[in-house]
């Protein structure tokens, strides 16, 4: 990162789950300006398509 980035704990001790929550976030903004890898690029999923070949459920609420 070409930024510094600062924590301050405020009150008391950070637990593991809020430091595994910090960490996960500055890996996020590590990784933001760069292109991802082809291994991490998400796959395409065809669910996400609407209408696509696939036929309408029909709810009762409809």
């Amino acid at each position: 990162m070409t930024d510094e980035t600062h924590i301050t704990v405020v009150r008391g001790r950070p637990d593991a789950a809020e430091l595994a929550a910090v960490t996960a976030v500055l890996l996020a903004l590590s990784r933001r300006d760069r292109e991802p890898d082809q291994e991490e690029k998400a796959a395409y999923a065809d669910w996400t398509v609407r209408n696509a070949g696939h036929r309408v459920p029909s709810w009762p609420g409809r």
